[in-house]
């Protein structure tokens, strides 16, 4: 069965890559691009993965991004990333989190990049850099008592590019973690948008990836009052995603709705989520959300 995957693979790999020019670049005189395309179709994921770190750590120039970026967007269809790294996190990281998410407004778009997890003993910096040396995030997370923690970048001014990065996690123990981390290219195409206050739709992927989970989508109202920005009512659904405001048992008042489509993927054992999320002012009267 793997066989036939890997086989159907290489047809795929090799419609996206075909063209005169850049069949041939890739495969004359780029033994690290066609280690990691060989090791792919061999089944060995994890060693392809290594090929393409180390093929970003060239700086590739702008066909060479291409057909990495491709070649990792193929090796994730294999288990939705599990396989693509065998590091495992360090026993005080339960579990980590990696966020890029785009945040439209009825006004603006803003760009967040953020980084959450859990963890058994508080964290005290945090560092993201895109190689070699433009570090998004360098600073200390929010820790709650719980063991949660988050960091996030101040407004991006571009969407978080395909590339390879370098995550380090230290905590206040002075112990550190470090791991290669590869972000495939962010989504060109806005995939949920409003109708009008309580409706929005959602254009389905035309080749969703089956080896990952569902879209989720994530629903959140804030009182504009409430400095904190704690939600006062949230749901999160999967499979059959809704595109209608349930009724929602809240005070009369002024309140913020955000609405986020969720995709997810791994590598390794880091989660890699890629949020579109829309954002407008709604007012509540009884029970019926109206638009303001």
């Amino acid at each position: 069965m793997k066989l036939l995957r890997l086989s159907a693979c290489f047809l795929m790999l090799h419609s996206v890559f075909y063209t005169p020019s850049v069949f041939a670049q890739w495969f004359l005189g780029q033994d690290l691009y066609t280690s990691a395309h060989q090791r792919l179709l061999e089944g060995k994921t994890s060693e392809s993965f290594e090929s393409m770190i180390q093929a970003w750590q060239q700086i590739p120039i702008e066909e060479q991004r291409t057909n990495l970026d491709n070649l990792l967007t193929l090796a994730i269809t294999e288990d939705c990333g599990r396989s693509l790294s065998q590091g495992v996190l360090p026993k005080w990281l339960a579990n980590l989190s990696i966020r890029r998410e785009v945040i439209q407004n009825l006004n603006q778009v803003m760009l967040k990049l953020s980084i959450t997890g859990e963890t058994s003993v508080p964290i005290s910096d945090i560092t993201f850099t895109l190689w070699p040396d433009n570090a998004l995030i360098s600073s200390s997370p929010i820790n709650d008592e719980s063991g949660h923690f988050s960091v996030e970048t101040q407004r991006l001014e571009l969407p978080v590019a395909a590339g390879l990065y370098k995550i380090t996690i230290t905590n206040e123990e002075k112990e550190s973690w470090s791991s290669w981390i590869i972000l495939t290219s962010p989504s060109i195409k806005q995939k949920i948008g409003w109708k009008d206050s309580k409706n929005w739709h959602i254009e389905k992927s035309q080749l969703p990836n089956q080896a990952c989970p569902s879209p989720v989508l994530s629903i959140n109202l804030y009182d504009l009052n409430d400095l904190s920005w704690t939600p006062i009512w949230t749901e999160e659904i999967d499979g059959r995603l809704p595109t209608t405001l349930p009724e929602i048992d809240v005070p009369d008042g002024r309140y913020w709705l955000s609405v986020g489509l969720i995709e997810s993927r791994w590598q390794g054992d880091v989660s890699i989520l890629d949020i579109q999320r829309i954002t407008r002012p709604v007012d509540a009267q009884a029970t019926t959300v109206t638009e303001e």
